[in-house]
């Protein structure tokens, strides 16, 4: 396996500080007198290391000027019988660094930090989405209709839920809270403390199959897109329906909250819509809309760099690099295209340096998102019968 996908190392994260912050911190530490040499007065001796660790802290980080993405990928591997469906959600990058895969009736982990490969189990029915709760359970749902909770330390089925009538097509958590959806159009809400019946909150507002689930990150607000176009709001406070977003034209799957504007939500229409729509989420006013020209797949946050990244389906099979610092300015950067169909999922590493995509042509693809110098005339191709080959 270590042919295939090499050991990626941890970049730190540059924190995002204007140079008039850098300014006005130099004065006050000159007002405190950290280093004066006039007057006469006793100096402060601070360590070198210490100036040294301000000056890195505050300085703007010269890399994103220059910052260049290859567009030929780091790796390319098979994901053979890899669902070409567009309302299912069966690839996730967890904060652990770890990639979760459903394929067919079986979950593999890849562990981007060791790369060490496992398939952490097979089921008696197909995979249908796959979530990371926490660093170590993994919510997995089935077309049986059930919910597998599972710890992936120990490889055992922590819990099973059976509240659905058809198959499990998207899950999103928010502390101890994991909602699920699917083709039965409802939303269940499950408290993961409770050992019985958990279901703490029922939203039924849609009316065909639900395929886009998203928390915010202060977990007040849900997101839930579905093939009946909706795009839905909803309060955990009052468990009730708060906003509907209305302006798409096709279902809504792809949907991503903006980590550095707070109640900033982005969806992504299908094949009869096209559109990425921004939205203010406290009045559910669409404030921006572009016309990506093909199916909205996946969107994906860079906060590093603070971009947002679409997938994307006929004709194509782009993936498309939008700058969204002024989100109301977001315009489009670069697109990388490898994929010779659309492309449903999209991941990232938790070091926001490596981007993981995979498509309806069996593949999964990973792309080089950070400074570093690329190596643009390798192309590595993997073909088996499995995904990860040893």
């Amino acid at each position: 396996m270590d042919r295939f996908i090499p050991k990626s190392k941890s970049k730190l994260l540059y924190q995002s500080h204007t140079q008039s912050n850098y300014n006005d911190l130099m004065y006050h530490i000159n007002e405190e007198k950290v280093l004066n040499f006039g007057n006469g007065k006793q100096q402060q001796n601070f360590p070198i290391s210490f100036l040294d660790q301000l000056h890195n802290q505050y300085r703007l980080p010269q890399q994103q000027i220059v910052r260049q993405i290859s567009s030929i990928p780091e790796k390319i591997l098979d994901a053979p019988d890899i669902a070409d469906d567009f309302y299912l959600n069966i690839l996730e990058w967890g904060n652990n660094n770890v990639l979760s895969v459903g394929l067919q009736n079986k979950v593999y982990l890849w562990n981007a930090s060791n790369q060490h490969i496992e398939q952490l189990l097979q089921a008696t029915s197909n995979v249908t989405s796959v979530h990371w709760i926490n660093d170590h359970i993994l919510g997995i749902g089935f077309d049986d209709a059930s919910i597998k909770i599972v710890d992936v330390c120990s490889s055992q089925t922590i819990t099973q839920l059976y509240y659905h009538n058809e198959r499990v097509s998207t899950m999103s958590s928010s502390f101890d809270l994991l909602s699920s959806s699917g083709r039965d159009n409802v939303i269940f809400n499950h408290d993961l403390r409770e050992k019985n019946n958990n279901v703490v909150g029922v939203f039924q507002k849609h009316t065909q199959e639900v395929c886009g689930l998203k928390w915010n990150s202060s977990g007040t607000t849900l997101s839930s897109g579905a093939n009946d176009n909706q795009l839905l709001l909803w309060d955990r406070r009052q468990m009730s329906l708060r906003q509907s977003c209305q302006g798409h034209c096709a279902a809504v799957k792809a949907m991503a909250w903006c980590p550095w504007l707070q109640n900033t939500l982005v969806s992504g229409g299908g094949s009869n819509d096209k559109t990425i729509k921004f939205w203010n989420a406290d009045t559910g006013i669409c404030f921006k809309s572009i016309d990506s020209g093909s199916q909205v797949c996946a969107l994906q946050f860079l906060p590093r760099y603070r971009e947002l990244i679409s997938s994307h389906g006929f004709s194509k099979f782009q993936i498309s690099i939008w700058n969204a610092d002024q989100i109301q300015q977001a315009k489009l950067v670069q697109e990388l295209q490898a994929h010779k169909s659309r492309v449903l999922h999209l991941g990232i590493s938790p070091d926001q340096s490596m981007l993981c995509s995979a498509a309806g042509d069996e593949t999964l693809i990973f792309w080089r998102l950070g400074t570093e110098q690329n190596n643009q005339n390798k192309q590595e191709i993997c073909s088996s019968k499995n995904l990860f080959l040893r």
